[in-house]
């Protein structure tokens, strides 16, 4: 036996010693238990305005929290500024060591043209007064020590704008107007971002899941259907004949590719709902298009948008796939849809949330912290080629598998003497060391699994 192979033996000996009292099996690895520090890593987008719960973000080892920035609510009139709102919320997460990632929402009832309110990126009457909201933003949280928010610690460094501007009839974002307007609104805000702070990474609005398949068949990467469900009888679905409509093309050659290749931005975003194994086209698609490197501000599963329901395994899966899905294609991060569950989301996305509407945790927050663990700096997850991912860095390579990859990795432990643990109870949080009932499940192999997922690592 190879000395990586004893020291994973003796962390399955301490993992016994601290489970043995614990109401759960020898060897097993109760994720439930496990403290964790905030990873940079890993995000969530929009905790909500509450920050009395914001420390569940830390407990579930989210780094990075993206929260919304509204002309309307900060500045309800010309020149008069309400910041106890958004200072409290960028304070709450610095002080938590959650970096915040701020999305710009130009929705103002004096600031935007009136034919433009039914979206949140409404089009400024004055981008000089657009962009000087923008600046005094920037200014507050950069952390200079000029103009800062009272008590800042720590600084902001993510901003973005025009949130899934794809669509004027978006309300989650959306644009009402012509390609080169929004590419002016992008590019002023971008020069105003930049302008109070250098340094800060400027990323561009999301585009919407929905349109990254959209594009990916309408370019001939993909043959697929695509299709959102409203509610339990009502879908919209686009086949391949709708999407190479003219109007398509249209939009895609109007809008979608200018602002793409012409405004001015650091980062795009993908998001990512609906099937994971699309994701990986996804991202390459975004950054071939955009020549930048591609994050995830928005992400979350099970979507129920292709007919699956939620199940507590599927949730856990789901949060480690989507999450490994963006950091092997590059991306620093991925931002989970939701801290706790609400009735405003979209029905299809309805259940992604990691906490209960009661603050109780679900499956995803267990998977979050085992990532939180595992993900360690320099370590790089790379796809298997029967689905999951091997993790290397530093140490011994750990491997990460469910459904059909599940079995391979299974060989792999066993060929190895490696130690393997499958997921044995979703709900509490539970690896069982691995057995005959391991077969399809979510199995986690690795000589330092068990002392990264121990409870004194």
């Amino acid at each position: 036996m190879g000395l990586a192979q004893r020291v994973g033996v003796l962390w399955v000996l301490l993992t016994f010693l601290a489970t043995s009292g614990s109401g759960v099996a020898a060897g097993t690895i109760d994720l439930s238990r496990l403290v964790v520090e905030p990873n940079p890593r890993i995000g969530l987008s929009f905790p909500g305005s509450q920050v009395r719960y914001y420390p569940y973000m830390a407990k579930a080892g989210v780094g990075v929290a993206r929260i919304a920035v509204t002309w309307q609510l900060i500045e309800p009139e010309r020149g008069r500024f309400n910041w106890r709102g958004l200072d409290e919320r960028v304070g709450a997460l610095l002080a938590l060591g959650i970096q915040p990632f701020l999305t710009f929402e130009s929705k103002s009832d004096w600031g935007t043209r009136p034919e433009t309110s039914k979206v949140k990126n409404g089009d400024p009457i004055d981008l000089g007064l657009w962009t000087r909201f923008v600046g005094q933003v920037v200014e507050r949280y950069d952390g200079d020590g000029r103009d800062d928010m009272p008590g800042l610690k720590g600084r902001v460094v993510f901003y973005q704008a025009a949130n899934e501007w794809e669509s004027p009839t978006n309300p989650s974002g959306g644009w009402i107007g012509s390609g080169a307007s929004l590419i002016a609104y992008v590019n002023a805000t971008h020069d105003a971002v930049k302008a109070a702070d250098p340094q800060a990474i400027f990323v561009l609005g999301g585009v919407a899941s929905f349109n990254l398949d959209v594009l990916l068949v309408a370019l001939d990467r993909a043959d697929f259907r695509v299709q959102q469900r409203w509610s339990d009888t009502s879908t919209t679905v686009f086949d391949r004949e709708r999407i190479k409509s003219p109007d398509i093309r249209a939009l895609i050659d109007e809008r979608v590719m200018p602002v793409l290749r012409e405004a001015r931005y650091d980062v795009a975003d993908a998001h990512l709902y609906g099937p994971e194994d699309r994701d990986a086209a996804r991202l390459a698609l975004l950054a071939e298009l955009s020549g930048r490197p591609v994050i995830s501000a928005e992400c979350g599963g099970p979507s129920r948008d292709y007919g699956d329901d939620y199940t507590p395994e599927g949730h856990f899966v789901a949060a480690v796939h989507r999450n490994l899905n963006v950091l092997a294609a590059g991306g620093a991060f991925c931002l989970w849809f939701r801290l706790g569950e609400d009735d405003k989301t979209t029905w299809g996305n309805r259940f992604t949330a990691l906490y209960t509407n009661d603050a109780q945790p679900k499956p995803g927050v267990w998977a979050f912290r085992l990532l939180a663990r595992l993900l360690g700096p320099g370590v790089v997850p790379h796809p298997l080629p029967s689905g999951g991912f091997e993790l290397r860095g530093s140490g011994a390579p750990a491997r990460l598998a469910w459904g059909q990859g599940a079995a391979e990795v299974q060989d792999w432990a066993q060929s190895g003497g490696t130690p393997a643990w499958c997921l044995s109870d979703p709900v509490r949080g539970l690896l069982a060391p691995m057995g005959t009932d391991c077969a399809g499940a979510f199995i986690v192999a690795g000589s330092d699994v068990a002392r990264l997922l121990s409870l004194d690592p």
